[in-house]
C-alpha cells in the first residue's frame, strides 16, 4: 500500500521515500516546496503534492483520497526558527500535527509516526538515557513544541485507539545536508562535508559542543523500520548512530584531509544550545529489540560515506 510523508521534499523526506520505495512501498510526499534538483532525488515510486499541515482542509482532502498504510510526519520547523518564531514553531510542529492526527482518526488510517527530537530533554539528566524513564524537560522552543505533539499523539491512542508511534532523532547528519529554518547541529554536517570539499568552514557553536548524531541513511532505515513493524508497544523509540563532538568531528575530517581548515565562530544563539547534549548516551536498546533496527553505520564509517558522497565518489 502507499505511505505518505509529510515534509517528503525535504532532506529526511527524500532519504526516506527511497528507503520506502526499495521495501516495495508507494510514496506520496506531501510538501509545501518542489524537490530540490539536488540528491537525494525523489525515486519513481514517489509522487508529490503540494500542500501545507497548518491547512486542515487540505490535509483532510489529501489523506483522503486514496487508502494509505500509514502517515509519517516530518514536517517542522527545527530549533532556531523556532527560537525566533515560537508562534509559528506552534502553529506548524503542533497544529500541523493535531490536523494530521484528525485525518488519521477520520480516515482510520492504521498507523502514525511522528519525527520527534532527543532535545525533548534538557541538561544534567542521569546516563545512559531511556525512553520513558529519562524526564523530558526541553530547554529550547523546539523540544517543548516536540514533546507536546508526542503528548497529543499519545492522547489520540488513548481515547481513539490511534496507533502513533514516535522516533526521538538525533541530531541528523547527511551530504548536502539543509535546514530551512535553521538547525543547532548543520555543524555536525558540514565539518565532514566543508573537508571533503576542500573548503574553510567557520563553526558557529561552541567549541564544547557535541550531540548524539543519526546519520540520514540510518534515519531513513530506522522511520521505515518503525512505520512497518507489526506493532510497536513502547510507542516512543531513540534513534542515533552514536555520539560525536565538535572536536571528535575535526579530528575525523582532518584525519582524511590533513589541509581541512576550522575557526570557531561561536553564534550567540547557537553556542548555549550547542553544549546541552555533549555528553548525552542514549540508549537505543528499545528499537533494537522491538522492531529490530539497529544503526547500520558508526561515526567513523558515517563521515566516510559522507565525505565520499561530498566528492561525487559515491551516491
Amino acid at each position: 500500500m502507499t505511505i505518505l510523508v509529510t515534509g517528503g521534499a525535504g532532506y529526511i523526506g527524500r532519504w526516506l521515500a527511497t528507503e520506502l520505495a526499495d521495501r516495495g512501498h508507494d510514496v506520496v510526499a506531501l510538501d509545501m516546496q518542489p524537490p530540490p534538483a539536488t540528491p537525494p532525488f525523489l525515486p519513481s515510486r514517489a509522487t508529490h503534492v503540494f500542500g501545507d499541515v497548518t491547512d486542515r482542509a487540505t490535509i483532510l482532502d489529501i489523506v483522503a483520497r486514496q487508502p494509505l498504510s500509514a502517515i509519517i510526519h516530518l514536517a517542522g520547523i527545527v530549533t532556531m526558527g523556532c527560537e525566533r518564531d515560537p508562534e509559528l514553531c506552534m502553529r506548524v510542529n503542533l497544529g500541523g500535527t493535531t490536523n494530521l492526527l484528525e485525518a488519521v482518526r477520520l480516515n482510520n488510517v492504521p498507523t502514525f509516526v511522528f519525527a520527534s527530537t532527543i532535545s525533548v530533554y534538557g541538561p544534567h539528566v542521569a546516563q545512559p538515557m531511556v525512553e520513558g524513564v529519562t524526564p523530558a524537560e526541553p530547554l529550547t522552543w523546539y523540544g517543548q513544541s516536540k514533546i507536546m505533539a508526542e503528548q497529543l499523539g499519545l492522547y489520540y491512542q488513548r481515547r481513539w485507539d490511534v496507533d502513533f508511534r514516535a522516533a526521538r532523532m538525533a541530531a541528523i547528519v547527511g551530504p548536502s545536508r539543509v535546514a530551512g529554518s535553521g538547525s543547532a547541529t548543520m555543524y555536525t554536517s558540514l565539518i565532514l562535508e566543508r573537508a571533503a570539499l576542500g573548503v574553510p568552514y567557520d563553526i558557529d557553536v561552541d567549541p564544547a559542543a557535541g550531540t548524539p548524531v543519526l546519520y540520514a541513511r540510518d534515519a531513513a532505515r530506522g522511520l521505515a523500520a518503525l512505520a512497518t513493524a507489526r506493532s510497536a508497544p513502547r510507542r516512543i523509540y531513540h534513534l542515533s548512530t552514536g555520539l560525536a563532538t565538535a572536536h571528535d568531528l575535526i579530528a575525523i575530517a582532518k584525519a582524511r584531509v590533513p589541509s581541512a581548515r576550522f575557526t570557531f565562530k561561536t553564534d550567540a544563539m547557537l553556542g548555549p544550545v550547542s553544549v546541552i547534549s555533549r555528553d548525552w548516551d542514549l540508549s537505543i536498546a528499545a528499537a533494537r529489540e522491538d522492531l529490530g533496527w539497529t544503526p547500520a553505520f558508526t561515526v567513523e564509517s558515517m563521515a566516510d560515506d559522507l565525505m565520499a558522497i561530498a566528492r561525487g565518489d559515491r551516491h
